[in-house]
């Protein structure tokens, strides 16, 4: 068991990384205590997913987002530039 969640921090961390910029809280406090709160929330997310659906990836990213969203967190637009602005 002890192996399982040490892939499951190393993932969270990563996606943590990876998607910090994809999501926002508009109830967060300033941006060091926002980063933490969204870096908290990723791994506790991230292992109620994993736990929940261990070999479903599709399914682990439906749990993550609906537990993140439960938390106050909303998923960013993409934004695509084009050009100079």
């Amino acid at each position: 068991m002890r192996p399982f969640l040490l892939i499951c921090l190393l993932l969270s961390l990563l996606l943590a990384a990876s998607c910090s910029k994809q999501w926002s809280n508009p109830e967060s406090g300033d941006k060091r205590q926002s980063e933490a709160k969204f870096k908290q929330d990723s791994l506790d997310c991230d292992v109620k997913a994993g736990e929940r659906f261990p070999l479903d990836k599709r399914r682990q990213l439906e749990v993550y987002d609906q537990c993140m969203e439960d938390r106050g967190w909303a998923r960013k637009e993409a934004e695509i530039r084009f050009g100079r602005h």
